[in-house]
């Protein structure tokens, strides 16, 4: 495996240093510094990728390049920067709504909530069922406490036809945004959706059921037993829950486990 990161690493230098004996031949060719840009990207040397770029933006300034440096501001947290860079981009081309995207969460992380919405609004009126955006705005909104305006996003993306509604990211936010506003139930349902749509549950979901479930026999007794014991305390603990979560868990009812999970969550928050 190090070979191999090595060698890539080698390969990648490799590029580099082709790049530049050829901008040493063309320094005027613009497309050049992209290039020399992108593989800097590559191998995270962030700062010289964003001079690469600037430099072709000095031979000819487009859009893209210069969301292409917002970009690489915002990985660097650099968020005031990043923004004069899309600020600029929007200029070029006001109708490339990746820019607007960008800088609204830009703004958010300099809780700028007012300029953050107004870029996500932006984003929604061109592209009404952009999910991250109405993600983000619904997120926005749940942290300023707009708890009423959250959960409209969240009915309105749940109502979208973008096949993306229901990714697994998606849909943990949801469940967060809906658990944190007091609404366990449409929480529960979320996670259970992530269950039945992602592919790393399912493969997770179908070892637990491969699991021969006496092999977890032991002398408190059977998983059955364990479970009617925890279910018979009169008053159960979030000790109780977790542990009947597990059991429920490990017998292969994962619905159960969550809403146990759920259930206990809601008696910590307490």
């Amino acid at each position: 495996m190090l070979n191999k990161t090595v060698e890539n690493l080698d390969l990648d230098y490799s590029k580099l240093n082709h790049i530049i004996e050829i901008i040493k031949e063309n320094p005027a060719k613009r497309k050049l510094y992209i290039q020399l840009a992108v593989e800097l990207t590559k191998i995270n040397r962030l700062d010289q990728a964003i001079k690469s770029f600037n430099k072709a933006n000095q031979l000819g300034e487009d859009y893209i390049t210069f969301y292409n440096i917002g970009s690489l501001y915002y990985k660097k947290n650099d968020f005031k920067n990043a923004i004069l860079a899309l600020e600029k981009s929007k200029h070029l081309n006001n109708k490339f709504y990746m820019t607007f995207l960008l800088t609204g969460l830009c703004y958010g992380r300099l809780d700028n909530f007012k300029a953050a919405e107004s870029n996500f609004i932006d984003v929604i009126t061109n592209a009404p069922e952009n999910i991250t955006a109405l993600t983000a705005l619904a997120i926005l909104y749940f942290n300023q406490g707009r708890i009423d305006d959250s959960l409209k996003i969240l009915e309105r993306i749940s109502n979208t036809s973008n096949t993306n509604v229901n990714s697994a990211s998606i849909q943990k936010i949801k469940s967060e945004i809906f658990f944190n506003s007091g609404k366990i139930t449409e929480s529960v349902k979320e996670i259970k959706n992530v269950k039945d749509n992602s592919v790393k549950f399912k493969g997770f979901n179908d070892y637990i059921k491969s699991v021969p479930v006496s092999i977890l026999t032991d002398k408190y007794g059977t998983i059955e037993e364990k479970i009617c014991k925890l279910q018979n305390h009169p008053v159960k603990t979030s000790s109780d829950l977790i542990s009947l979560s597990l059991c429920y868990l490990f017998s292969g009812d994962t619905d159960a486990a969550i809403d146990y999970l759920f259930e206990a969550r809601e008696k910590i928050a307490i």
